[in-house]
């Protein structure tokens, strides 16, 4: 019986010292990239439209006034002799040889705001018909391998033992070594 237990202590040590020393000969694994044992990092850059139609100005601010000359354009009633206008001006009060008047135009600055753009807009009656706006989304997947599955293991155990009284149903605590994982 003395033989039989230390026939099973060099076997199993004998099988310790051999993964062991396997695992220390064995040469690290270079994986290619996107396999098992690298982290891989993808990164997807998308371009977005977001159209605004109509915005409101935040605020508006006047930059003063420009001097431009226009031209004038006189039409005349066949039946009265009054220029079709609200202002009803006879004709004879228009000189022939003018044909441009200086006018005072009022430039103004509008300012439009919103979460992901600011525009300004100036001139006379200044309006933001529409914008678009372009934002970058950067999307980032880290993928991570999956971990070296262990091979030492400690828990509670069920079975047969050898003892010094012969063989006999064993509970308690044991340690392993996992040789096949599946």
């Amino acid at each position: 019986m003395k033989n039989l237990l230390g026939i099973i202590a060099v076997v199993v040590l004998s099988i310790i010292a051999g993964a062991y020393l396997h695992k220390c000969q064995t040469p690290q694994q270079v994986h290619p990239p996107g396999t098992v044992g690298e982290v891989v990092i993808d990164t997807v850059t998308y371009i977005d439209t977001v159209p605004y139609s109509l915005p409101s100005p935040r605020q508006e601010l006047s930059l003063g006034t420009q001097i431009r000359l226009l031209p004038v354009f006189i039409s005349k009633d066949s039946t009265s002799g009054f220029i079709p206008d609200s202002c009803k001006i006879p004709e004879k009060n228009i000189p022939p040889e003018i044909d441009s008047v200086a006018v005072e135009i009022p430039i103004t600055q509008r300012e439009y705001e919103g979460d992901d753009y600011h525009a300004w807009v100036s001139g006379y009656a200044p309006r933001l018909d529409s914008i678009s706006v372009f934002p970058r989304i950067r999307t980032v997947t880290i993928r991570q391998p999956p971990g070296k599955p262990k091979r030492w293991h400690i828990g509670p155990s069920i079975g047969l033992g050898c003892t010094p009284r012969g063989i006999a149903t064993y509970i308690g605590v044991s340690v392993t070594y996992s040789i096949i994982s599946f």
